[in-house]
């Protein structure tokens, strides 16, 4: 507040990059290698869809003893972030903002399913296959309430679309 004259003073300039950058605080990714795939093609679908950052594999066996490599990453980066929503075909982004109640839980997570072969390909596309990147961002909501998330994802993804 300015005492001279009672009027609040925000700012914008915070706001404006907050906006800008989103409202994430964390992005998890996973996806699984099976035996049949080629492990480097899977960690290039990887650093396509979510830029590059460092990732980490771990091996595991499936439930018939067949070697999985389970590749992962993990940013804080609102940078890396933003990039990947970006680079949704506009579609798929009104796709998500449609179904963000469905795709944000109660502890404020917003999940994506994205197309393994396509991200490999350069295409980042939203999929419902079991064959996908599984991406985990975390919404900043304060109060941490479900509601409160799916309306800072609703707005940042609006602003994505007004800057086309």
């Amino acid at each position: 507040m300015n005492a001279a004259n009672d009027t609040l003073i925000l700012d914008t300039e915070w706001a404006m990059y907050s906006s800008m950058n989103g409202p994430f605080l964390s992005l998890h990714a996973r996806a699984l290698c099976h035996a049949t795939e080629v492990p480097d093609r899977v960690k290039q679908a990887m650093l396509n869809t979510v830029g590059e950052v460092e990732l980490e594999t771990k091996r595991t066996a499936g439930h018939h003893g067949n070697e999985i490599v389970v590749v992962e990453a993990h940013s804080t980066d609102a940078r890396v972030m933003r990039q990947l929503f970006e680079s949704l075909p506009e579609s798929d982004r009104e796709l998500l903002s449609e179904t963000l109640v469905h795709r944000i839980d109660e502890s404020c997570n917003l999940f994506l399913r994205v197309d393994k072969q396509s991200a490999y390909d350069g295409m980042i596309t939203l999929e419902k296959s079991n064959d996908v990147i599984a991406i985990r961002l975390k919404v900043s909501a304060y109060p941490a309430k479900k509601e409160i998330a799916v309306q800072k994802t609703a707005e940042f993804l609006r602003g994505l679309d007004r800057r086309e």
